[in-house]
């Protein structure tokens, strides 16, 4: 029998918020250490193609136009602007998968150990990278094309204001579409991808599947979610405001007010992870009770197993 979304919260989510607050600081050390060893990689090929140490006394502009006409020049560029991709993204790929999988966890298990959230994040890092580097180019897609059929009407200088404006008016419009469609999708291709053990096109797929099916639900958990996360923080900052000034205006010291203060921030600091947490916990245990029979009913897992798969789950088949 599942537990209600409160039982669940009550039980997990101080833990889970705590875990995502660690993971967020290892998620952000690495994101530092990637783009610094980014920088200094790019900074000795670019030396290595200019062959002048001097270039670096440029200004960015003029370096770009030096690192252009050299031969092979402009591959590099390119090269060096893909390997931005996994340098961003692998990290953000870590605390998803990481998050997920520990929120997965205590939903469909009603288990919970630190070791989740880092477990997940590490052994599930390439799949939720590839499918998130695939989400983002099936969205980004229709952009690239409209931005070619445009392109040379926005080069011609005689070309038309009128159809100038209905370009860019399309544009924006396709852009916001996009947005708030890669956005619904991506809130179930994760969990489908961790729970499920699908592979990355499959999770893709399955959460297309899921969004065109059931849109009304899937776009309540997002609301849900979204709901959660702005009102723990609107509460929150609002709490760390009046413990600012209210002390400072009865006692008026300044030296009171700062320590009200920073008890003020760790609240907020507390509300955000905590937040995250009950948000993303809705999103999971929604996805249990309510949406995961679209895609497999009488609960039959990807594997044609009963029972469900879920994060550290080996299903023994008959």
């Amino acid at each position: 029998m599942t537990e209600s979304y409160f039982d669940i919260l009550k039980r997990h989510g101080v833990k889970l918020s705590l875990a995502m607050l660690l993971g967020n600081l290892l998620h952000t050390a690495l994101l530092y250490a990637a783009i610094i060893v980014y920088v200094i990689l790019a900074l000795i090929l670019s030396l290595i193609f200019t062959m002048d140490v001097s270039a670096l006394g440029t200004d960015s502009d003029q370096f770009a136009e030096n690192l252009a006409s050299e031969p092979g020049g402009v591959i590099l560029g390119v090269i060096l602007a893909l390997l931005l991709i996994p340098v961003i993204q692998l990290p953000n790929s870590f605390f998803t998968a990481g998050s997920y999988g520990a929120a997965s966890a205590s939903v469909f298990r009603g288990e919970w150990s630190f070791g989740y959230f880092f477990s997940a994040g590490f052994k599930n890092l390439w799949r939720m990278f590839g499918q998130q580097v695939l989400l983002a180019l099936i969205f980004i897609g229709p952009i690239l094309l409209l931005i070619l059929i445009s392109g040379p009407l926005v080069a011609d200088e005689e070309g038309s204001e009128a159809l100038l404006a209905i370009f860019a008016f399309l544009f924006i419009i396709l852009a916001f579409a996009l947005l708030i469609g890669y956005l619904w999708v991506s809130l179930h291709a994760p969990l489908i991808l961790l729970v499920e053990r699908t592979g990355v096109w499959e999770s893709i797929r399955l959460a297309f599947r899921l969004t065109l099916k059931k849109p009304g639900q899937t776009l309540l958990s997002g609301l849900i979610a979204l709901g959660i996360l702005m009102g723990a923080y609107l509460a929150a900052i609002l709490i760390a405001v009046i413990l600012i000034l209210l002390p400072t205006a009865i006692t008026g010291s300044e030296i009171v007010g700062a320590i009200f203060g920073l008890f003020g921030g760790l609240i907020v600091l507390f509300a955000i992870f905590y937040a995250f947490a009950a948000s993303l916990l809705i999103i999971v245990h929604r996805y249990k009770t309510r949406l995961r029979n679209e895609l497999f009913p009488e609960e039959m897992n990807w594997e044609g197993v009963p029972g469900g798969a879920t994060p550290g789950y080996v299903p023994h088949k008959p």
